[in-house]
């Protein structure tokens, strides 16, 4: 799987400090962030833009 492992220990590391219970679930060709059984951000390879992205799930609440 091609993903930053760089950027997903930061993100981890971010759920850790705000003490967010979550999983890391691969899937759509990279890595999830799973809370709630919701996907909360993953991490994705783009290979015909060589960057790697991030997606996040936005609440309109």
């Amino acid at each position: 799987m091609a993903f930053d492992s760089h950027l997903a220990e930061r993100i981890e590391h971010v759920l850790i400090q705000k003490k967010v219970v979550f999983y890391q679930k691969k899937m759509m060709g990279g890595l999830c962030f799973m809370v709630n059984e919701k996907m909360c951000c993953g991490i994705h390879f783009d290979k015909k833009k060589q960057l790697d992205l991030l997606m996040v799930r936005i609440s309109t609440v």
